[in-house]
């Protein structure tokens, strides 16, 4: 019986096994030494089924809505002091500038100050990027049949989503009160939570004063600013129940 690591005239490693069979290391490589080779080799078969099972499904995350709807959220708590001394709260709504100023030109009963936020634009962030290939693995723990499931999934795609929040005063005071509580915010960023992460989070990118509009009768004059603010976030993929069979199935839950 051959020594192990020894070299045939081909030059190829060789190694034997208990029978005395000769294996070139090529086909040793095909067979799993350890459980980390055995779950590679299974890992490589997961890949692929969720691979096939998301062609054949549509799935929509709603994430930009999810995103949207907190961002309205985290504003809905600004306030300003009357000339009551009194502190008032301040609506915040989504609708872009050009909306926001036709409804200020074609309706006198809109009370200022306000806030709208409205998206812009949003694009791939590659320095927070994964392999595609790349499976997360999670737990969700079942509290009806008291155990835990591993979810499978691809990793998520990361992106920045930019949007504008627009401040709409009579009075330069107003203005001053809301810029400094939604600086406040920011510290350096803001926390936006979402159904899908309690960490995501919105930063500062510029400010710009726009100075004043003609709204209503033609007589008032409505000062106006612009936030931009960047949301770093994911787009997350489907997720997958891992079964003790081995078996690939959708996994949903309400969130």
């Amino acid at each position: 019986m051959a020594s192990l690591g020894s070299v045939d005239m081909s030059g190829s490693v060789v190694t034997t096994i208990e029978s005395g069979t000769f294996l070139s290391t090529s086909a040793i490589e095909a067979f799993p030494r350890s459980l980390s080779d055995r779950w590679g080799t299974r890992e490589t078969k997961v890949r692929e089924l969720i691979a096939a099972k998301m062609k054949t499904q549509n799935e929509v995350s709603y994430i930009y809505k999810e995103l949207l709807r907190a961002m309205i959220s985290s504003f809905n708590n600004v306030n300003y002091i009357d000339s009551e001394n009194k502190v008032v709260n301040i609506k915040c709504i989504h609708a872009n500038a050009e909306r926001a100023v036709a409804k200020l030109k074609q309706e006198n009963n809109i009370i200022l100050p306000i806030l709208s936020i409205s998206q812009t634009v949003s694009d791939n962030d590659d320095s927070r990027r994964r392999q595609s290939s790349l499976l997360v693995h999670e737990k969700y723990w079942d509290a009806e049949k008291n155990r835990a499931f591993r979810v499978l999934s691809f990793a998520p795609r990361p992106v920045n989503i930019k949007y504008q929040i627009h401040i709409w005063t009579k009075y330069m005071a107003d203005m001053d009160e809301i810029l400094e509580q939604i600086r406040l915010k920011f510290n350096p960023e803001m926390i936006v939570p979402t159904a899908y992460s309690t960490l995501t989070k919105g930063y500062i990118d510029s400010e710009e004063d726009v100075g004043t509009i003609t709204a209503g009768d033609k007589e008032a004059r409505v000062l106006k600013k612009t936030i931009s603010v960047t949301v770093r976030t994911y787009i997350p993929s489907p997720k997958f129940l891992y079964t003790s069979t081995g078996k690939i199935e959708k996994f949903k839950v309400e969130i």
